[in-house]
């Protein structure tokens, strides 16, 4: 493991006010007329980084003081952040910056959805607040309660791909905001989709007494479904009435226009039956070529093959966990032309087939 307080500073500062402040590379004029919004980050989430680098002194403090005066409710792409927080690791050789980032969290750090969250009367209000406002900022994080029985799964499902240390934070931040107000000493199950890594320490250091499941087919929180409608301790209506309308006038405020993301997601969607959601396809919807197509979302921080795998992944848990459909033609809806493809698929994404997920989902329910 290392420590980071040990590490020495690079021979030339990492260039991070560049990713954060030059803009993207110039595109023809036929582009950028129909440019869709970038997805991005609020400054406030690159903040609890910027304090773990700041104490150990991994990188100069030239290469990231235009970043500490940035204003905390100003936005930087996410493409540009996780190219920012990569080059940070390499430099630091320290794959837990993530997790030592988490704890690094304080209430008031996400400005006002911390405040609406902790005023809310219940766990339950607490986390559908959170699911509300969540775009003031992540434009990526999608997060929503799922009851199974008796236990419920807070999801944390992003729109484009994370790095994993983009997850630890995610997830370890979640995990502190709300040990302050309620969850210290809840036995969550904490998933995460990637694999183990060799030393688990700062796991360990960061989600305390929770049970951590790694190589699961979904990331976020299993917890007692009873403590949904728990009182927070820090409830305080008038406080949650007036940070809810701060919020909603916050969240009209951030831009209405859809991602290129969202874009191609919609098209997938539409060509999948079809068996036609091929980059090709959805690039002639759009009037593009491919390869410009691929260039645009990865400005978005993000690929057409992700895209499409992912929509067919969330597609297939709702349809496989339904007893109406038979699973060739769940297959067939997925844009698969064969069943067995759709069934390996399906096992690289939950490592379950489809008939064990089906079985398993009709007990829990």
């Amino acid at each position: 493991m290392t420590d980071t307080s040990t590490i020495q500073q690079p021979e030339s500062p990492l260039r991070l006010t560049r990713l954060a402040s030059e803009p993207a590379p110039a595109s023809s004029d036929c582009e950028s007329a129909d440019a869709a919004y970038e997805p991005s980050y609020s400054v406030r989430l690159i903040r609890p980084f910027l304090r773990v680098v700041r104490r150990s002194g991994i990188i100069p403090k030239e290469a990231y003081e235009s970043l500490e005066a940035m204003d905390a409710d100003e936005r930087i792409p996410i493409a540009s952040v996780h190219d920012m927080l990569q080059a940070a690791i390499d430099r630091a050789g320290d794959p837990d910056l993530g997790l030592k980032a988490a704890r690094e969290y304080t209430r008031g750090d996400c400005g006002a959805i911390d405040y609406a969250v902790s005023s809310a009367a219940t766990v339950r209000d607490a986390m559908e607040t959170a699911g509300r406002y969540m775009r003031l900022i992540n434009d990526s994080l999608e997060f929503r309660l799922e009851v199974r029985g008796e236990q419920v799964f807070a999801r944390l499902e992003n729109t484009v791909p994370l790095p994993r240390a983009a997850v630890d934070f995610q997830c370890g931040a979640f995990h502190r905001a709300h040990s302050h107000s309620w969850a210290s000493d809840v036995d969550f199950e904490v998933r995460f989709q990637h694999a183990a890594p060799d030393d688990v320490t700062e796991y360990e250091r960061t989600f305390g007494p929770c049970t951590l499941k790694f190589g699961a087919s979904e990331m976020g929180f299993l917890f007692d479904r009873r403590l949904l409608d728990m009182p927070l301790p820090s409830a305080d209506s008038k406080l949650h009435e007036v940070m809810r309308r701060h919020a909603e006038v916050m969240l009209n405020d951030l831009p209405r226009t859809r991602s290129l993301s969202d874009q191609v997601r919609e098209l997938i969607a539409k060509e999948l039956t079809s068996g036609n959601a091929s980059v090709v396809r959805v690039a002639s919807h759009l009037n593009v070529s491919s390869r410009t197509l691929e260039r645009r979302l990865e400005r978005e921080g993000t690929t057409f093959t992700y895209l499409l795998d992912d929509l067919r992944k969330r597609l297939a848990l709702g349809y496989v966990g339904a007893d109406h459909l038979d699973l060739s033609e769940v297959a067939l809806l997925l844009g698969f032309s064969q069943t067995s493809a759709f069934h390996r698929a399906f096992k690289r994404w939950t490592n379950q087939t489809p008939l064990h997920f089906r079985r398993a989902h009709r007990q829990a329910t």
